[in-house]
């Protein structure tokens, strides 16, 4: 019998209890609903989908199956194997081996709000009794858009009203490998100007509007979260950005965060001290000298914090 538990806030994992006969073990995989927090809500029901691949030594598919719930049963031999489960996905269909399970892709378009795709490969060794976790992990990396702090130089924009108004990601990769570091060529928002363009492409998960305004000298805490594949770097003239819409005076403005490097299941926070008007279109980063920035990086849970003056 397989139970799953909880890791942690971003990940969790599949127990299996294992009764043999004639060599012939019965697997029953189950993973628990869990509590998923997006943007200040807790969504329930996590876990929408589930399947599992049981490879032997030879990397050959020695038995798989799926189930639109959180549980199903397979049946492999004893001995040396490789288990591989996929949370919250379409069926990953002609796997033979477990090369060709690497080689595959996870498409961004297939996470929602409450329902991200997850992953886990343990190599286990099954025994007539005993249990075995292959631990799984979401495949987005969250981003946060902690805080704001208006510092702005001169006195004519000391004076003039300012807010934040929107924020949003831009170049997320459109597909990543579903256990290896593997990311595709097209990028979502990529080089995008048009804020109506940006909108419609990015959905729940890469965009966010609200109505933040700050005070000169003040900072507010914003808080808002932005899920998104992660933007390896394939390419390092094209590195992800999160990107805060802002409104002073009577013009809107721009300012482009440059992310590091992203993984997986990490988060990564951004702080942002404006010192002078951004640019004038989205996507396009500010001048060098109009910015100072630092990035820590951590596991999702312990946060990753981004400190930006512009």
């Amino acid at each position: 019998m397989l139970a799953a538990v909880a890791c942690c806030a971003c990940s969790k994992g599949v127990t299996s209890s294992l009764d043999v006969k004639d060599e012939v073990v019965e697997l029953n995989f189950s993973v628990p609903v869990a509590a998923t927090k997006v943007s200040g809500s807790v969504v329930e029901d996590a876990v929408k989908s589930l399947q599992v691949f049981v490879f032997g030594a030879d990397g050959q598919v020695q038995s798989s199956g799926s189930a639109n719930q959180n549980s199903l049963t397979l049946t492999c031999t004893t001995g040396e194997k490789s288990i591989a489960a996929i949370v919250n996905s379409p069926a990953v269909t002609g796997i033979n081996n477990i090369d060709q399970l690497n080689s595959s892709m996870s498409e961004f378009e297939n996470n929602s709000v409450g329902s991200f795709v997850m992953t886990g490969l343990e190599g286990v060794t099954l025994t007539a009794s005993g249990s075995v976790e292959v631990p799984v992990s979401r495949l987005v990396s969250k981003v946060t858009l902690s805080a704001v702090t208006r510092s702005f130089k001169l006195a004519q924009h000391q004076e003039m009203e300012f807010e934040v108004t929107s924020a949003f990601l831009t170049n997320v990769p459109e597909k990543i490998g579903y256990f290896q570091a593997l990311q595709s060529g097209q990028l979502i928002n990529e080089g995008e100007t048009d804020m109506n363009a940006i909108i419609d492409a990015s959905g729940e998960l890469l965009y966010d509007e609200f109505s933040i305004p700050i005070a000169q000298g003040e900072t507010e805490e914003i808080g808002n979260y932005f899920y998104c594949y992660p933007n390896m770097l394939t390419n390092p003239d094209k590195p992800a950005y999160l990107v805060a819409e802002t409104r002073l005076g009577d013009g809107v403005y721009y300012y482009s965060v440059e992310l590091p490097k992203m993984e997986s299941n990490k988060c990564y926070n951004v702080s942002l001290i404006v010192t002078m008007p951004g640019t004038l279109t989205p996507n396009i980063p500010v001048e060098k000298g109009n910015a100072e920035f630092s990035v820590v990086v951590s596991d999702w849970e312990e946060n990753i914090d981004v400190n930006e003056t512009i």
